[in-house]
């Protein structure tokens, strides 16, 4: 009986453990599922074809369950640093998501919560921390930055401290505060640069310091906006200088994005406003071209679009959050960047204002 017990035990044990080649597999098969995905639409010879494609997207959510699954009950062992940081990277809306009743006040109760605790408790000197440190960015927690503050200091790996060094110059751009943050923004920078390259899921810390660095001179305010040609919803291809000379707003949105509704009656209304003036609005939407056309016909939408459902002019733009708005002045100079709102409207304005002035 004793035997047989014993047996159970370790079974039931077995059966809560989680396997790292089972993460390893679960994320694996995601990202191949994923990048057949964009190239799917990316090659799909027509609307009709790129319309089917698009809804083959595969589930960011499933699969993030799917490895939390996995990693949950062996938070305090290293090998869960790697599929944890897959999580909060690839399916960041499940690793913010309420998994567990909270057993205490205060106490986490999402993915990203509970993987923060481990990593205080039990991961703080690992050499395996860099890729955890730089997947901290793709999440919003205010609780982040000290943690990130907490690793530089205690991590003896030159390598982990460069990655949280750089990962919390991201999140100071993010923050903005103006001179004082892009000064504490070039001093994480110059700590990350001089650090040791580190490989994070499919790329480097040194190519995200580049990715920076063309942040901070190609999309920094009063820098002059990188320009594209891309396809609109009418077939007709253009490019963003063909605009120059006007106010310029570029509005990146799509249909999944929060306060989608608002955001669209907004820039209706904008448009509206903005009639007879030199101001244009262009929006960049990720959705397919059906989705698109769908708001244009109900008249959701009345400014012109960028079909982006390859996402490359986002990724030039290195937009991160959606709803965002880039205000260009005539020479096509960024004047603001952020959520749209009354600032866009009163810069947009303003700097017609100037150009009618022959400022």
């Amino acid at each position: 009986m004793k035997t047989i017990l014993f047996i159970l035990t370790v079974t039931a044990g077995l059966a809560l453990a989680g396997s790292p080649e089972r993460a390893r597999l679960i994320s694996r098969a995601y990202d191949q599922a994923y990048q057949q995905w964009i190239q799917d639409v990316r090659n799909a010879p027509d609307d009709n074809a790129q319309n089917a494609a698009w809804l083959r997207r595969p589930d960011e959510a499933e699969a993030g369950r799917k490895v939390w699954e996995e990693i949950r009950n062996d938070l305090e062992k290293s090998w869960t640093l790697e599929p944890a940081a897959w999580l909060l990277v690839n399916a960041s809306t499940y690793a913010v998501k309420q998994v567990i009743r909270a057993p205490r006040r205060g106490a986490p109760t999402r993915p990203a919560g509970l993987i923060r605790e481990a990593v205080r408790s039990h991961h703080l000197r690992s050499p395996k921390l860099g890729s955890y440190c730089i997947a901290l960015t793709h999440i919003q927690d205010p609780r982040s930055m000290a943690l990130l503050e907490t690793v530089e200091k205690a991590n003896p790996s030159e390598a982990v401290r460069g990655a949280a060094a750089l990962a919390q110059a991201i999140l100071h751009r993010r923050i903005g505060g103006g001179k004082r943050g892009m000064a504490i923004r070039q001093e994480k920078l110059r700590k990350a640069i001089v650090a040791p390259d580190l490989t994070v899921g499919r790329t480097t810390t040194q190519a995200i310091i580049k990715d920076e660095l063309f942040r901070m001179s190609r999309l920094n305010l009063g820098a002059e906006a990188p320009d594209f040609t891309g396809v609109e919803v009418t077939l007709e291809k253009s490019s963003l200088s063909d605009y120059r000379g006007k106010v310029t707003i570029l509005f990146f949105w799509h249909a999944l994005m929060p306060a989608h509704d608002e955001s669209l009656a907004l820039m209706k209304k904008y448009q509206q406003d903005f009639a007879g003036r030199n101001i244009q609005i262009l929006g960049v939407n990720m959705d397919n071209p059906r989705t698109l056309r769908k708001h244009i016909a109900e008249g959701t939408v009345n400014w012109k679009n960028f079909s982006d459902s390859t996402q490359s002019i986002t990724k030039l733009y290195r937009v991160e959050q959606w709803p965002f708005v880039y205000v260009l002045d005539g020479e096509h100079k960024i004047r603001y960047s952020g959520e749209p709102g009354a600032f866009v409207k009163i810069t947009a304005e303003d700097l017609a204002r100037q150009i009618a002035a022959g400022k």
